[in-house]
């Protein structure tokens, strides 16, 4: 009975704990935390920031913030790793370029 009970512990956390990857090229930045990803099947795929918040393009520091974020990853080869969808059905996870969180350098930025 232990064992059975460790066994579905231990599922259960590596299935909790499971994510996707995608790469792909950054081919457009829509705000401070959304971005477009082109991958390998030539299918543009929206991405939505991780576990942060920036202004939208028309509110106070929206362009800055989409402008800082073009700046780190605009036209580059990124890789996102994710768990989810949000309601608007865009990915959401954390972008990495060069091994470096994007979503983090944003919020360091003080942009997000």
């Amino acid at each position: 009975m232990i064992r059975f009970l460790c066994l579905s512990i231990l599922l259960a956390v590596s299935i909790a704990g499971h994510s996707d990857t995608l790469a792909g090229r950054i081919v457009r930045v829509i705000d401070g935390d959304t971005v477009v990803v082109l991958d390998s099947s030539n299918v543009q795929r929206k991405i939505r920031l991780q576990g942060i918040d920036a202004p939208e393009v028309g509110q106070s520091y929206g362009k800055a913030s989409k402008k800082y974020l073009s700046g780190l990853v605009a036209g580059k080869r990124v890789i996102v790793d994710y768990r989810k969808r949000d309601r608007y059905g865009r990915i959401v996870g954390k972008v990495l370029f060069d091994q470096q969180d994007m979503n983090f350098e944003q919020v360091v930025s003080g942009l997000a």
